[in-house]
Parts: structure tokens; C-alpha cells; sequence
């Protein structure tokens, strides 16, 4: 019996990048969505780097009819925009992913395999991660000596899917090159300052001709990744609109914020958001000089979005040999397998998490001296004299309370009585006159004012004015 084979459709201008991390490991053709309807056989593989459109759609669903098994793999991030706010004439799609049409989905990290489950996926979702970034260490970028801080601002491939949705991308990107114009020189204060002051650059990389709308020169010249990893190695920070870059800079460290004005849910979170113009110079100057709960918040959101382990390459290769052995036996079990009929486990891969991002308290608390002791004997035997004090302390409050208590029955015994009582209450009246003559020592008219210190009198701030 032959080999089964494993296709990755789409052209080869399409799909190449894509395919590269499985060409090494397994047999694998790039094929046309016409090609491949022909060339596969019942117990083949087909991977769909995308079901938008028509000619995937169509060739995934002959190729499940023929009994070839299928794999969709997910290679960015979910967006909004794009999964329910296209127009109504769109080419694609609108029901994308709602449900998936292939035999199973792999997914870039957690959160998106529970959003799709949620769009009635359940059992189709694989967590596998981004095979392409294997190849790309996690490291963040050294600093640099010189004072210029650089910002790299981006668009997705596709910068909006309808004419309202280009337009406020392009007011987002025109409110941060005047931003820029203004402030050539970022001034800086604060204990996560590099220095007191830096020369702002903005670095453009966008689609859909925005750099010749706004007039700029552009650093994109093409879209497979390379390019990206070369030009964030030299930026320190990253201001982009929704994309897969956006976690392609978080993973290695740098500040990011997404750029969004639209007010739409977000399945995926940067460290930083720029919703308006207004918050766009607060923003810059917290990316100049992050701080440890920020860049940890930032951590925690790319844990959650991609699956970081460096072996989305492996857990791919594994998921398609799986998916082959699966197909394989069920065919040769019935080697009269009616059209359509391969069924899979709901869960093929074992479950995979991200190191959770360490909790510094060091870090994080950088001015609490407890957190920065190097000797855990010296820090127990201050936290038990500490404890010492407090029971001391607690002590103390208690006598305190206990003997406040005796004085203010004492006080009250006073008050009740039939002669004490009266001398105790005027001495209180004038206790308070005094304090309101503090307050006023002259009145507006010049005149001062004359104190009734006869008890009998209920009108307490009577005054009367001195006549000459």
C-alpha cells in the first residue's frame, strides 16, 4: 500500500511560507484547490490555510465527500471586524469558522480553540501554535546605546473590510504622524525612564496603500515574516492595529499597543490600546518606559492567545500523522467506507500550556525593601519581630480603648449631674464660641461680634453690634 500523501493547498505564492516548517518533515505537495480535488485518493491529507473563500470552501467539502481527510490551519489571530462586520456583498464568506468545514482546526493557542468552540467547533480544535516562529528564538532585543526610540506602527493585511472601517484606520494613523510632528523630542521622568529625554522616530509598515494616503515612506516589502523579524529586532516599541504581528512582538518582549477606534470586542489584548487621539501621547510614554505590572499584564495576554513552546512544528507534524493513522484504519477496516465518513477523536494531541509568566515580587514591587532581601533567614526573623510589634501594638489599642470607655462613662455621670452638669455644658458653649471667633476674628463691616455667654439663651449665635 502507498504512502498517504499530504497536500497544502493554495498556490505557491500563497501557501509556501505556510508550508516550509512541513516540507523537511513529511511528504508534502503544494496543490491548486482545482489540482488537488484530482490528485488526492481517499486516505490522503489536505491542509487549508484558509475557508473564506469559495475555492476552499468547495474543494474541502469534495475532499471530506472522496474521504480524504482535511486539516485547516489557523495561522493569525481572530478579529471582529473580520468575523461579523463585513458587507453584505462580501466574496467571502460571512459564516467563516461558524462552523469549521474541516475534519479538525489547529489553532494558535488557547483562547482561540475556546472562541471557535464556542462558534460550534466542539471537538475540531487542536492546540498547536504557529510552527513558522519555531524558527525564530523568543529573545527580547538588547537595548540600544544610542537616544533614539523607535516605533514601529503597523496595519493587518487587510487594514478594514468595509470603506467606514478603512477610513478610521487611516484617522488612527493620521492622528499618530501628527502626534509625531509635534513631539520630535519624548521628555521622560519616572524610575523606568532610559533617560529624561529621547528623539521620537516612527517606523511605518502598512497595506492597502495607506502609506501613499498618509504620505510616508514604507518599510513593508513583503508579507511571509521574514522581513517582520528583521525589523523588530530594531524598534522598542510597537503600535499596530489588529494583527498576528501584534504576538509576533509581544513574544519577544517589546511594548506593544493595538491601535483600534473602532469599539468592537477584541478576542485578542495588547499591553497597551490607543482607542482615541487623546490617549495617544499618555500611551507613547508609557511604552518609552514600561513598567514591571504592565510588561507582566502584556505576558499574561500573549500566554493566553499563542502557544509558546517552541515545537508548533512537532505538534503539527504529530496531529497530521495522527490524522493519517486514523483515516488509514478506519479504510482499511471498510474498505467500502461510504463518501463522507471519516470520523475523528475530539482530542488528538495532549494538552500543551505556555510556562506561566513569573510573578516577581521583586520585580513588580521594586519599592518594597522586603521583597528585595537576598537571605530568606533575615527576612523570617524580621517578619517574626514585626509580628512582635503588631501584638504589641494590638495590646496597647486595647488598654487604650478600654480606658477611653471608663472616661466617657465618667464624663457622662458628670453631665447628668444636677450641678456639675450645668458648668460642664457652658464651659463646652464656650469652647465652641472661641473656636468660631478663631474663625472669624472681624466681620465684613468692620464691627466685632459680641458673645451672649448667658446659659438660659438657646440662641446660641446671637450677636449683637456695638452702637457708639
Amino acid at each position: 500500500m502507498n504512502e498517504p500523501s499530504v497536500y497544502f493547498v493554495g498556490e505557491p505564492t500563497e501557501v509556501s511560507h505556510h508550508a516550509a516548517p512541513l516540507i523537511e518533515r513529511l511528504n508534502v505537495k503544494i496543490a491548486s484547490s482545482v489540482d488537488v480535488i484530482h490528485q488526492a485518493v481517499p486516505g490522503d491529507l489536505a491542509i487549508f490555510y484558509s475557508e473564506h473563500f469559495d475555492r476552499f470552501r468547495e474543494c474541502c467539502t469534495e475532499l471530506k465527500r472522496n474521504n480524504v481527510a482535511t486539516l485547516y490551519l489557523i495561522d493569525g489571530i481572530l478579529e471582529w471586524r473580520n468575523a461579523w462586520d463585513n458587507l453584505p456583498d462580501e466574496v467571502a464568506c460571512p459564516y467563516t469558522m461558524r462552523p469549521i468545514l474541516a475534519h479538525k482546526a489547529a489553532c494558535i493557542g488557547p483562547s482561540q480553540a475556546h472562541v471557535l468552540n464556542q462558534w460550534g467547533n466542539a471537538g475540531k480544535t487542536e492546540v498547536v501554535g504557529i510552527p513558522r516562529l519555531d524558527s525564530v528564538p523568543a529573545q527580547p532585543t538588547p537595548p540600544r546605546a544610542d537616544r533614539e526610540f523607535r516605533i514601529l506602527v503597523m496595519t493587518a493585511k487587510t487594514p478594514g473590510f468595509t470603506p467606514s472601517q478603512i477610513s478610521t484606520v487611516k484617522q488612527s494613523l493620521q492622528d499618530l504622524k501628527q502626534w509625531a510632528t509635534h513631539n520630535e523630542i519624548l521628555n521622560l521622568t519616572g524610575p523606568y525612564a532610559p533617560a529624561e529625554s529621547l528623539d521620537t522616530k516612527l517606523l511605518w509598515r502598512l497595506t492597502g496603500g495607506m502609506e501613499d494616503e498618509l504620505g510616508v515612506t514604507n518599510e513593508l516589502n513583503e508579507l511571509t515574516g521574514e522581513e517582520l523579524n528583521e525589523t523588530l529586532a530594531n524598534v522598542d516599541a510597537v503600535i499596530t492595529t489588529a494583527s498576528t504581528a501584534m504576538l509576533e512582538s509581544m513574544r519577544l518582549g517589546i511594548p506593544t499597543a493595538l491601535l483600534d477606534y473602532h469599539n468592537c470586542p477584541r478576542y485578542v489584548n495588547a499591553g497597551w490600546t490607543i482607542s482615541a487621539p487623546d490617549q495617544i501621547s499618555t500611551t507613547i510614554t508609557q511604552l518609552a518606559q514600561p513598567t514591571p505590572e504592565h510588561l507582566f499584564y502584556q505576558q499574561t495576554q500573549l500566554c493566553d492567545a499563542l502557544l509558546d513552546v517552541g515545537n508548533a512544528t512537532d505538534r503539527l507534524v504529530d496531529l497530521v500523522e495522527k490524522m493519517l493513522a486514523v483515516a488509514g484504519e478506519q479504510l482499511t477496516t471498510s474498505p467500502n467506507l461510504v463518501k463522507n465518513s471519516l470520523v475523528f477523536p475530539d482530542s488528538i494531541l495532549k494538552s500543551a500550556e505556555n510556562p506561566s509568566p513569573l510573578f516577581s515580587h521583586r520585580r513588580l514591587y521594586p519599592d518594597a525593601p522586603e521583597f528585595q532581601q537576598e537571605h530568606p533567614v533575615e527576612t523570617q526573623a524580621q517578619l517574626a519581630h514585626s509580628r512582635r510589634e503588631i501584638a504589641h501594638l494590638q495590646s496597647e489599642q486595647t488598654q487604650l480603648r478600654s480606658e477611653l470607655d471608663e472616661a466617657h462613662q465618667i464624663f457622662e455621670q458628670i453631665e447628668k449631674h444636677p450641678i456639675a452638669g450645668p458648668i460642664v455644658r457652658v464651659r463646652q458653649k464656650m469652647l465652641g464660641l472661641m473656636e468660631k471667633m478663631g474663625k472669624r476674628k472681624n466681620k465684613p463691616d468692620g464691627t466685632c461680634p459680641i458673645i451672649d455667654l448667658d446659659p438660659s439663651n438657646s440662641n446660641e449665635d446671637s450677636t449683637t453690634n456695638n452702637t457708639n
